[in-house]
């Protein structure tokens, strides 16, 4: 990757993260589904942050 790129890519992930909370909290609060979409998404972007991380290196 070329200077600056790994922050970059871990930025974009991050406010991925977040656009995606932001629409699913605007959505019904109670629904347990929307619980498990951001779990599910958490673990996604987790398991890329570990993958940009170890191309790092």
């Amino acid at each position: 990757m070329e200077d600056g790129g790994l922050p970059h890519a871990l930025d974009r992930a991050e406010r991925a993260l977040e656009r995606i909370e932001q629409a699913l909290a605007a959505r019904r609060p109670d629904s347990g589904r929307d619980d498990a979409l951001r779990a599910r998404v958490r673990d996604a972007v987790a398991e890329l942050d570990q993958l940009i991380r170890e191309a790092a290196q």
